[in-house]
């Protein structure tokens, strides 16, 4: 019994360690579902055709976060900012506003499919098309829903959603058609379909008991919200351009099978980034609400407890990641082998970003985000540059090293930037500097004693 009490007595101090954690087991464990279907469907197609599934999946997401027009980070911020002013009614016309211009995004997205697909040498046809049209929308709407959802109700409603129901659903798929039946229009329908059902279900979750009680008329700052939207949506672009342009980049200067070969390292190093992902997603909502409410040194607190989780988990999942590199590499077939060196510098980098903190979050929803997209642009443009010249010659070691070149600098600058502008230490450093704090306190009860 007093084990429990001590468990419980713990997760109610620390919730934010607590919070933390969950957001990120249920990270990796999305993380682990999308490596386990690209396996599968590695196995399932040739190089060349999963190559091309693996191009497709990621022009399809970035354009899909372009697509949301920023309301995802929008309904964040404004929630927070306008649940402080006690304004209920603009909190509801922010939320309204987010789907609807979520929904017309979608719409748009899909056009601007349809009439991209006749402009490139192999185009989508018939059903495939359709497939695209249908994961690119349920995508849209699905970033939209997760975040509201996280926002208004917690990461306990979205999270288990956003990132496990879909893939669930897309690995049974997949996994019925590993005799060689696997379709790029199978792939990308069995996912519209498993993200369909998540907003569904996280939709309905929010609105069946929504926190605040809807106003005779909600409140609409139309203007103003679409040009934060904008900021917001320029960032996200580049950034979701910054995650998937060197699979795309990849496959146009050398090869599908060079891409699928890069998508592949990725993928296994992309626990680190779906890890950081889940500390953005869970610090912002938080420090939304305590930015707006002046309560700095709580924030820092958070993030400190964020951070202590983050190294506790992230490193020794790094250390396991390189001893086993090589296997889980030969799972996908023996051709990915050869990628071991891309793999390392991936994982590498991506560890390091991870520690540096969600400063992006940080600096977009507490004013900086004119900023923020600057820095975004500026590093894209260098990695694109970079990747020019090493991927033709080096294929897709080339490509992991340009991201981490850049990459690394960035995010080290970026947790400093959030130092000087929001007075928060975002990194895993902050720990550093707290337990150098400690040690005089320490040292005064000693002597006390």
């Amino acid at each position: 019994m007093r084990l429990f009490e001590r468990l419980a007595r713990f997760a109610t101090t620390q919730r934010a360690m607590v919070g933390a954690t969950l957001t990120l087991a249920i990270k990796a464990s999305g993380a682990l579902l999308m490596i386990a279907v690209f396996t599968l469907a590695a196995r399932a197609m040739s190089t060349a055709r999963f190559g091309e599934i693996a191009m497709w999946f990621n022009a399809l997401s970035c354009l899909a976060v372009a697509s949301v027009f920023g309301q995802d980070t929008l309904i964040v911020r404004s929630w927070g900012e306008y649940g402080e002013k006690g304004r209920p009614d603009l909190m509801v016309g922010a939320y309204r506003f987010g789907w609807a211009t979520a929904s017309i995004g979608a719409a748009l997205a899909c056009l601007v499919l349809v009439a991209a697909n006749q402009l490139i040498a192999a185009p989508l046809t018939g059903l495939a098309l359709v497939a695209g049209c249908a994961f690119l929308a349920a995508q849209i709407v699905q970033h939209y829903s997760s975040h509201s959802a996280r926002t208004i109700r917690g990461y306990l409603i979205s999270e288990p959603h956003r990132e496990l129901t879909w893939r669930l659903i897309l690995l049974a798929v997949v996994a019925l058609h590993l005799r060689g039946a696997l379709t790029l229009a199978t792939f990308f329908l069995a996912a519209a379909a498993g993200m369909t059902v998540s907003t569904t279900l996280q939709t309905f979750a929010t609105l069946r008991k929504f926190p605040v009680a809807p106003p005779r008329r909600p409140a609409y700052r139309t203007r103003e919200w679409l040009g934060r939207s904008l900021r917001m949506c320029l960032s996200a672009s580049v950034e979701a351009m910054s995650q998937y342009a060197e699979v795309i980049i990849l496959g146009l200067l050398a090869t599908p099978s060079a891409a699928a070969s890069y998508f592949v390292a990725a993928r296994i190093a992309n626990i680190f980034p779906m890890m950081a992902t889940g500390l953005n997603t869970y610090t912002v909502t938080k420090a939304s609400n305590l930015h707006f409410g002046g309560q700095t040194n709580r924030l820092q607190a958070v993030m400190r407890s964020v951070m202590t989780v983050a190294a506790l988990v992230a490193t020794p999942t790094f250390v396991a990641l390189i001893l086993v590199a090589a296997p889980i590499l030969s799972i996908f077939g023996p051709a990915y082998v050869a990628d071991y060196p891309a793999l390392v510098i991936l994982a590498s980098a991506s560890f390091i970003v991870m520690l540096s903190g969600p400063s992006s979050g940080l600096l977009l929803i507490t004013g900086d985000e004119k900023l923020w997209s600057r820095i975004a642009g500026l590093s894209l443009v260098l990695r694109i540059a970079l990747m020019s010249r090493l991927a033709p010659e080096y294929g897709a070691v080339g490509a992991a090293a340009s991201w981490a070149i850049v990459n690394i600098p960035v995010a080290v600058a970026a947790s400093l930037l959030c130092r000087r502008r929001c007075g928060v230490d975002p990194s895993a450093f902050a720990l550093l500097s707290y337990m150098r704090r400690l040690q005089p306190l320490r040292a005064r009860e000693a002597s006390s004693r």
